[in-house]
């Protein structure tokens, strides 16, 4: 699991026969026998070169208990008299890690080992040179989740690469999803796609969708040659083997494209916690959706600099037409726009913080809107017509914001309680006014927010600092999202913000007895927010044996209706049942490790 602790630097992995090596040492990767259809090359016969082929292409993803361990083998052979280089483009889903590299050759196996880059890449050119066979894989920092599997092979050679990555599936809009990106960049004769799932209780509204092609737009269209296989109601298994001819129909030629299934569980009893144990571990998952949704004061911070022109402006547009529409009455608004100076909207007035005359509005109440229909037409009508572009004053844009934050909370007195403050922050760029260090802005907008509003970033392209927003929204209780330039970014937008849009509990906690669970193996169980269709999932280690109908401790949170608790109480179905053939020794501790290493990340990112 260490592959994402060295995302900010370019690693390489070199393929070497034993831990211990010199250049000589380097992996020398001769022919295998018994496939006629890659000759011997003929001496008499002028020498050819000839790009690598690949045989076969197999990935098998079994996810089980949300979490997934995804397999991509890849049988690669060289026709040529030389020796050639071939590409193998792999790329994972963000929140995956590598568990494991491989490469086999004639029935022999070596094993990646990390080493710096410069090393690496020395001996790697030296085995190049020597016409030998060799591998190693470069870590692109500017898209982290791609790995580029360089290798050389000697002349009618044959490699087999066997990449596997892991990573729990993360419920949004009340499904889980598994993408598998595909990108062999040529037919493959032999190509196939496994994903089997098997969780503890029913598995329901299992899809899988067309092929996703690159960034463009995005389908919901069902996969017509992907079959769907039941051996019962918890476990399943989707199967999907591309002809040659199916390869090369349509946009997918090539091919480069994203397989996507998606699926949930039957929670019919069990609406709010399904807890699993197994073998000193236990795993919480927490996921209620019979609850009424909290108020909420959303605050739109949106970058209009002079980048923001044409046709993202367009789309940004478009969204915020959906989102505003889509908000409850009982909700309230805000809107700042930002760019060399800062603009905040109310349908009564203007405020700005470019020099205007000292009569101009302060920030108070009727900058907190709320969501009527005249109120959300006349913010349509503003977003439109605003033509003011520049600069790119991100810190002016998060402090207006924050500042909106705590008007809102004394804005409501006739309710119980403030609304739930969110901010929704889109740029395209980097900050160029004011203040542009990314640090500073996250450090002092960290302090600034003294009511711990979650502040959830949007980059818009690929100019926008990810790393940045990411780092600003881990800090603030929240997280960031790409928006991928494409004819369905307003899609995007809207779909990032249904995702946020239904707040069900506040404040949560999850208290477990000291007795029974180890306080010190808890991952997080301190949650600001919970959404509607998402899960929080709570894991640790157990200190004695569990009894179906015993309780171990007990949540908390505010809901609509003020503070409520729910006990937590093992059920006879939660105890896994551990077998050989089930092979399920140690997954609930794979899944604990891996929450811990991804929460310790985040608090180090952060």
């Amino acid at each position: 699991m260490y592959n994402r602790m060295m995302w900010s630097m370019l690693v390489c992995l070199l393929l070497v026969l034993g831990i211990h090596f010199s250049t000589q040492d380097m992996v020398t990767l001769a022919p295998s026998e018994g496939e006629a259809e890659v000759p011997e090359p003929d001496s008499t016969t002028p020498k050819l070169k000839v790009k690598p082929i690949i045989r076969s292409l197999h990935i098998t993803s079994d996810i089980k208990y949300r979490y997934a361990t995804t397999l991509v083998s890849s049988r690669v052979v060289n026709p040529s008299d030389q020796a050639g280089e071939a590409v193998f483009y792999v790329t994972l889903p963000e929140s995956a890690f590598i568990s494991e590299f491989l490469m086999e050759v004639k029935d022999e196996v070596y094993k990646a080992h990390v080493k710096k880059k410069d090393e690496a890449k020395t001996e790697y050119d030296e085995a190049v040179q020597a016409g030998q066979s060799a591998g190693h894989v470069v870590l692109d920092t500017r898209d982290s989740n791609q790995f580029i599997v360089t290798v050389n092979i000697e002349a009618h050679g044959k490699v087999t690469f066997n990449l596997t990555y892991e990573q729990l599936l993360a419920r949004n809009l009340g499904v889980y999803t598994n993408t598998i990106n595909i990108n062999p960049q040529q037919i493959v004769e032999d190509m196939s796609v496994t994903v089997n799932i098997e969780e503890p209780f029913p598995i329901k509204d299992l899809e899988v969708f067309e092929l996703q092609v690159s960034n463009n737009s995005m389908t919901n269209k069902p996969n017509l040659f992907a079959i769907i296989e039941e051996k019962n109601p918890n476990h399943k298994s989707v199967v999907w083997s591309p002809t040659p001819e199916e390869q090369r129909s349509g946009d997918i030629a090539g091919i480069s494209c994203q397989f996507v299934v998606k699926y949930d569980v039957d929670r019919k009893g069990k609406e709010q916690q399904i807890i699993l144990v197994n073998e000193g571990y236990f795993v919480h998952f927490f996921a209620p959706e019979n609850l009424h949704p909290l108020r909420k004061h959303v605050v739109f911070v949106l970058d209009y600099s002079y980048s923001m022109r044409g046709r993202k402006r367009e789309q940004l547009e478009e969204a915020m037409f959906k989102i505003l529409s889509e908000l409850d009455s009982k909700d309230c608004f805000s809107i700042v726009n930002f760019h060399g100076y800062v603009e905040a909207w109310s349908p009564t007035s203007i405020y700005s913080s470019a020099p205007r005359p000292a009569d101009q509005p302060v920030l108070d109440g009727s900058f907190v809107i709320e969501a009527t229909p005249t109120n959300i037409a006349a913010a349509h009508s503003y977003l439109k017509n605003y033509t003011d572009l520049g600069s790119t004053n991100i810190m002016a844009g998060l402090r207006t914001g924050l500042q909106l934050i705590t008007v809102g909370f004394y804005f409501w007195d006739n309710y119980k309680g403030p609304p739930q403050p969110l901010i929704v922050f889109l740029t395209d760029g980097q900050p160029n006014v004011e203040m542009t260090d990314p640090n500073t802005i996250v450090n002092l907008t960290k302090s600034l927010n003294i009511n711990n509003c979650p502040i959830f970033s949007l980059a818009f392209g690929d100019d926008a600092d990810f790393n940045f927003l990411r780092k600003l929204s881990l800090s603030n209780h929240a997280f960031a999202r790409k928006i991928y330039e494409a004819a369905d970014a307003s899609d995007q937008l809207n779909n990032f913000y249904k995702s946020i849009s239904s707040p069900l509990l506040s404040n949560i906690t999850f208290t477990y007895t000291p007795d029974q669970v180890d306080y010190s193996s808890r991952t997080k169980v301190d949650f600001l927010v919970f959404f509607n269709g998402s899960e929080i999932v709570v894991a640790g280690k157990i200190n004695n044996q569990i009894k179906a109908k015993e309780t171990i401790g007990e949540l908390s949170g505010l809901t609509a209706n003020g503070p409520e608790k729910y006990p937590i109480v093992i059920d006879v179905m939660s105890i896994v049942s551990v077998t050989r053939s089930t092979k399920t020794v140690g997954h609930l501790e794979k899944m604990w490790a891996y929450l811990k290493i991804q929460q310790l990340l985040d608090e180090a990112d952060s």
